[in-house]
């Protein structure tokens, strides 16, 4: 059963409970709300119970676990007797089914009061839409990600003088000078010993021996091996950037477009095989295989750990895991810092027309609206005007933004970089990314549906990250598979 026939199937059977209570007023509650931030579950709960005690509105609230896909319990709890009145779209590839399916409510279409104005003052390039004229979200925040790197850890690596000057020229750093970083700490790691490495053609120097958090590292990068959308949508995502400037470029890509991308695609494959070749495990050095992919040992949050506990140099996630960084080793959370996701792009690989370059591409983080709350539009109109009057508090009240900011370590999608600090250090790396202008876009959320994480990735997982070794027919392969796979499900 697909989706929407599996939504289908369950709005009939409460079509046919009605009576017996399927919309009741009597189910306790005024306002469901569906959070598919995980990573924010207890604070977004606590944020529900203080809009009660300011409003009398009773909210009811269900969040998905830290690092769960959100498809899966979101169709349960739109089968089920009582829905979600908001609920999360991720992004245009997931738009279209619930527009579709009828469960999207077209915000342009309500004209009257602060929801209006809010819902018209999103700005053109983050609004959810079909045609650029309708508008189905209102943005949960902004967020970015890239490599996730210790400042404190950098300093017992390369020295404290070094640190500002070194993270500039790591930003800056050509793809072949970042490889050689990478086997140089992983030589260093394996046999500390004084060794130069080149950045941005400035050299840098190791330290003579461990020391410090230095002495815990047991590989360069923390990889959630069992998390598909992780080297499925995000990774894969850096590399779209050179074919696509938009997801809605992405979702209108014609097929010689996709076999033109196949440069970017084998781009990928490498960056990944060198990402996933030198890695930290919680007593010691890592390996492809199957306890890789095992969600016990390489999971969300067992991988969060292996970072937090300084055994790795690097972790590639985004800002939203501030929090759980921070629930473990609160002293690193502030000292976190990104670096972008480099990959071996040439000029041959850019697709896209509009002038970026390998350049750009390699010193730029993904910036975008990851998710968005959405109004079912099966819902009463009573129902409507307690989500409507949520949002605006949400997104208005100083108790809201103070949730978001404070709480959530979120970025407004209406904040000025110019002028906005957030209390964490992601959320901060992220604003100086978007005042220098070097951020890319989230085109993978234009992919067909699920061809990024459960087909790609799922791919990934099963056929090359429990082989030792990569082969560069192996690349060959990943790129093929991608861009058959997108053209089969268009």
């Amino acid at each position: 059963m697909n989706r929407m026939y599996k939504v289908f199937f369950g709005m009939a059977m409460c079509a046919g409970l009605f009576l017996a209570g399927c919309g009741s007023k009597d189910k306790g509650y005024d306002l469901y709300i569906f959070n598919s931030k995980g990573e924010n579950a207890q604070e977004f709960e606590a944020m529900c119970r203080s809009y009660e005690a300011e409003t009398g509105v009773r909210v009811k609230s269900f969040s998905i676990g830290s690092g769960q896909d959100h498809s899966e319990p979101l169709n349960a709890e739109m089968n089920s007797r009582n829905k979600p009145v908001i609920y999360s779209i991720q992004g245009i590839k997931e738009l279209v089914e619930w527009v579709q399916g009828g469960f999207a409510e077209d915000f342009s279409t309500v004209t009257d009061g602060p929801f209006a104005a809010l819902a018209a003052a999103i700005p053109s390039s983050l609004r959810l839409s079909t045609d650029g004229k309708t508008s189905y979200g209102i943005p949960y925040n902004v967020e970015g990600y890239g490599y996730i790197v210790d400042t404190q850890l950098l300093a017992d690596l390369f020295g404290e003088a070094a640190v500002e000057s070194l993270i500039a020229d790591i930003k800056a750093a050509a793809y072949g000078e970042w490889e050689a970083l990478v086997k140089a700490l992983d030589g260093w790691i394996k046999s500390p010993a004084a060794v130069s490495v080149t950045l941005n053609g400035n050299p840098y120097r190791l330290a003579a021996a461990k020391q410090g958090l230095a002495a815990k590292l047991t590989g360069v990068f923390a990889v959630m091996g069992a998390e598909k959308w992780t080297y499925g949508d995000h990774f894969i995502n850096v590399a779209l950037n050179a074919v696509f400037a938009s997801p809605n470029d992405a979702a209108n890509a014609a097929d010689g477009t996709l076999h033109a991308a196949k440069g970017a695609f084998l781009d990928y494959a490498q960056a990944l095989d060198l990402k996933t070749g030198y890695l930290a495990g919680k007593d010691g050095p890592a390996r492809r295989g199957q306890d890789f992919v095992s969600p016990a040992n390489f999971g969300y949050d067992q991988t969060v750990q292996i970072f937090a506990d300084s055994k790795a140099v690097f972790f590639k996630q985004g800002n939203w895991a501030y929090g759980n960084i921070s629930r473990v080793n609160p002293a690193m959370a502030e000292r976190l810092t990104f670096l972008p996701v480099k990959m071996p792009f040439k000029a041959a690989d850019i697709v896209r027309t509009d002038g970026i370059t390998a350049e750009k591409l390699n010193r730029s983080i993904p910036v975008f609206v990851p998710n968005y709350y959405a109004v079912n539009k099966l819902s009463t109109d009573e129902e409507k005007k307690y989500a409507y009057d949520f949002l605006v508090w949400l997104n208005t009240s100083s108790t809201g933004q103070r949730f978001v900011v404070e709480e959530f370590a979120f970025i407004p999608y209406n904040a000025d970089p110019a002028r906005i600090t957030v209390p964490n250090s992601l959320g901060n790396s992220i604003i100086s990314y978007i005042k220098e202008g070097d951020i890319i876009a989230a085109p993978y959320y234009g992919s067909p549906a699920a061809w990024s994480g459960d087909v790609v990735g799922l791919r990934l997982m099963e056929n090359y990250l429990t082989k030792p070794t990569w082969t560069a027919e192996d690349y060959n392969d990943i790129a093929d598979y991608a861009i058959d796979q997108w053209i089969r499900l268009k």
